[in-house]
């Protein structure tokens, strides 16, 4: 490809060349034609190091290349590079082009009938699936028992996955019984539902209660790559009893969809959707004069937000400095915080960098102006106080980026080297994750 990419380099001087006879089109060299489409393409040979090109125009924008090695063995001929002009200019941004990914509510009248679902489950249902199943649903122990039984199989095979099941043993058992409805050649032309409960977040803020469930729909969305007709993920609100109605309409979707939410009687696909991306930037909260980094709820990442931050712009105590921060550092810490697996209250974005706005009573060490980096109590944003002894001048030469993704690493590794291994000068040590940044300071 790399050879092939470096012969096609005299096709900018063809089609650049304001007095080039065979380009009338391009008269005031604005326009670059680029490689748009290839035909009758013939390879010869193959593992060729040195390339000989000879590039035919045909037509202003139509090309017939052959390639030849060293010797003068034909490697590939081209019969026809069709050419496309694009402008010499910045292209203008198409609105809307990006795409996110978002839970869309689906319509009864889009899947066809929405009649009780005639189905088969796997062991125990929860209390939520058992709502919404139709008196014909047959249970079944295991799917052993469910392929020993007479009669087909059911075109809809629920398989719950407990609730409150640790993640290692979840998965252990979606993959089992992935494996054994594979390995039946009666289970064609059906689908495992693989049911979980508050797994996904079909909306911004929904707290996510089943994380065991959240790794096994990652699992099983991976084996639907490989098997594509044969696994469906459908995810139920935890502690709300599926509605009838709307279980039949997710089992009448199966046959077009692979991944359903039921939440209050309303079911929910995934789709791609112009502006998602957006919806997700990050806002500041209305008429309020401060903000920082921090969160609406826990379980999520989708629940981090701008939040109101009235202490960094109320009266310095002792001791304290105001600083315009302009840089943050984030942790694997921030991210526990954000998802509620941090003991205790903490502020997302307590390491950073920026400028002393204003000293408090007693602060000697800083002034106006400095450059400052160090930790940040009560999270940062634009502006943030803190305790003038947590912080230190930013070395000479240092961005404010570098700056801000220092202290914590560094006194972490201090903290470990000193206080808690008390190591001495002389002694040896292994560095355990020594790639990792701690390891690394």
């Amino acid at each position: 490809p790399a050879l092939l990419d470096a012969a096609l380099h005299p096709l900018i001087l063809n089609t650049t060349n304001p007095n080039n006879p065979d380009n009338p089109d391009n008269p005031d060299n604005t326009t670059q034609r680029i490689p748009f489409a290839w035909n009758n393409i013939t390879l010869h040979a193959t593992h060729a190091t040195t390339l000989h090109a000879h590039l035919t125009p045909t037509t202003p924008d139509t090309v017939r290349i052959s390639a030849t090695d060293e010797t003068g063995q034909l490697v590939a001929t081209i019969g026809e590079l069709v050419l496309r002009p694009i402008g010499a200019g910045p292209q203008a941004a198409d609105e809307g082009i990006l795409l996110g990914v978002d839970w869309t509510p689906v319509r009864a009248d889009e899947t066809g009938t929405a009649d009780a679902p005639v189905a088969a489950v796997i062991g125990t249902p929860g209390p939520e699936l058992a709502a919404g199943l139709g008196g014909e649903t047959v249970r079944h122990p295991d799917l052993a028992a469910l392929f020993a039984a007479e009669g087909p199989v059911p075109q809809t095979v629920f398989l719950p996955v407990p609730a409150g099941q640790e993640t290692r043993g979840a998965l252990a058992y979606v993959l089992e019984a992935a494996q054994e409805w594979l390995a039946e050649g009666r289970s064609a032309g059906s689908r495992l539902v693989v049911v979980t409960t508050g797994a996904v977040a079909t909306h911004r803020g929904d707290l996510l209660d089943d994380l065991a469930g959240a790794a096994v729909w990652g699992f099983v969305r991976a084996t639907q790559t490989e098997n594509p007709d044969a696994f469906v993920l459908l995810d139920l609100a935890p502690s709300e009893p599926a509605d009838a109605a709307a279980l039949a309409v997710a089992v009448s979707a199966t046959d077009d969809e692979s991944q359903l939410a039921l939440r209050q009687g309303t079911v929910y696909v995934n789709r791609l959707t112009r502006g998602a991306a957006a919806d997700g930037v990050l806002t500041p909260p209305v008429d309020t004069g401060a903000w920082r980094l921090g969160s609406t709820g826990k379980g999520t990442l989708e629940n981090i937000a701008l939040v109101p931050s009235p202490d960094a712009t109320g009266p310095l105590a002792a001791g304290q400095v105001r600083v315009a921060v302009r840089a943050v550092g984030a942790n694997f810490r921030d991210v526990l915080i954000a998802l509620g697996s941090y003991p205790g209250e903490a502020p997302m974005g307590s390491e950073g960098a920026g400028v002393v706005l204003e000293t408090g009573p007693g602060v000697t060490s800083l002034a106006v102006g400095d450059r400052v980096m160090g930790l940040f109590s009560d999270g940062a944003g634009p502006v943030a106080v803190t305790d003038h002894r947590t912080l230190g001048l930013v070395p000479a030469g240092w961005t404010f980026t570098e700056a801000a993704a220092t202290p914590i690493v560094f006194l972490t590794a201090y903290y470990g080297l000193t206080d808690l291994a008390g190591l001495r000068a002389g002694e040896r040590l292994l560095i355990h994750s020594a790639a990792g940044g701690v390891g690394m300071a």
